[in-house]
Formats: C-alpha cells, structure tokens, sequence
C-alpha cells in the first residue's frame, strides 16, 4: 500500500495539457537557442577560454556532474549549460550526450530511490504535496506516460522519478521509460550545435 501524498479534499486530478506542453517545449527551445546564441556572439573570445578550460578541467565528468545534481535533487541548475560549455570547448557531439546521459539517467535513479523509500517521511511527502504536487499527481494518473513526458518535456525529470519512486512504478518500467532521456539529450544538444554554428560560423 503507497503512503504517498493523496489528493487534496475537493481538488481535481490535474490533467496534460498537450498543447500547452507543446508550446513550452518549442518556446523554450528557441528561447535556448535565442540566448546561447547570443552569448556565444558577444562574449566569443571569454566563452571559449572558460569552454576550454572546463573541458580541461573537468571534461566528461564535469557534464555527468551538471546533468547528474539537477536530476537527483531538483537543483534549479540548467544542465544544458554543461553540454554547452562542453560543445564550444572542444568535446566530440557523442561524448556529450554519453555522459550527460549517464549523469542523468544515475540522477533519475537517486530520485526514484528518494521517493520509493524515503516517501513516506515526511520532508519527501511534504515536497510531493507541495512543491512536486502537480507531477505526482500527473505521474499517479497517467503513470509511465507522464514519466516519458517529464523525461523529454519541461516537466521536471527529477519531480517525475521521485514520484514513480514515491507511488511503487515498477522498476523495470522506470528505467526503460527513462531511456529517453539520451534522445532527448541529444536533440537539446544538436539544437545548442545548430544555434551557435549559425551566430558563429
């Protein structure tokens, strides 16, 4: 029997919204490519000596890392960024997007743990009934398809896992909708590759 959050008395079980999500997706896609693009014109010279440096210093690693702690505790951190540094910098494409995966696949994984085991204490409740409300309460009523959204839409990945964890998903079904994750990872990035090739030549 799940001890997560239930329904507040007298309120409705939210609903996808798919043409809403439809145009956050693409707004906030080009609202990415808007401002990575221009960032990467005017601070050219600054953005690839601090692209190269963290690639030196940090390299791989340092993309799980940034994909790795937004995903695991809802660290409001764009994980993007991290690809994005690390493309200007010099990383090969596919490198990227395998160590930003595997950072976010292993953030999931902290996440769905948090909830599956921890959701019935009450700081995890607490954030599920408040703050992760409207996730939990989509992953509830629709299951693996609001987790397959949260992994490739705005809705928050991490907010997705800890409820699937919090209201017992088989775990099986978690990790292979979690899968999507790399292509949506490599989507986000060749679309950051497509903005800055175009401003920068």
């Amino acid at each position: 029997m799940s001890t997560s959050p239930e329904p507040l008395p007298g309120t409705a079980e939210p609903t996808l919204d798919y043409r809403g999500l439809a145009i956050r997706v693409v707004a906030g896609v080009l609202l990415m490519m808007v401002v990575l693009g221009a960032i990467a014109v005017v601070f050219r010279e600054p953005l690839e000596l601090l692209s190269r440096r963290f690639v030196h210093s940090l390299g791989g690693p340092g993309v799980m890392l940034g994909f790795f702690l937004p995903d695991a505790f809802t660290v409001p951190i764009p994980n993007d960024a991290f690809s994005f540094f690390a493309l200007v910098g010099g990383m090969r494409f596919w490198e990227i997007v395998a160590w930003a995966t595997v950072g976010s696949l292993l953030g999931g994984h902290v996440s769905f743990g948090l909830g599956r085991w921890l959701g019935h204490t009450r700081r995890v409740a607490d954030f599920l009934a408040q703050r992760g409300a409207e996730v939990h309460g989509l992953v509830r009523r629709y299951g693996v398809w609001a987790l397959g959204l949260a992994a490739v839409t705005p809705i928050p990945y991490s907010v997705g896992c800890m409820a699937a964890g919090a209201l017992h998903m088989p775990y099986g079904r978690f990790v292979a909708v979690s899968m999507l994750r790399l292509p949506r990872i490599a989507l986000y990035l060749w679309l950051i590759k497509l903005g800055v090739v175009s401003v920068t030549g």
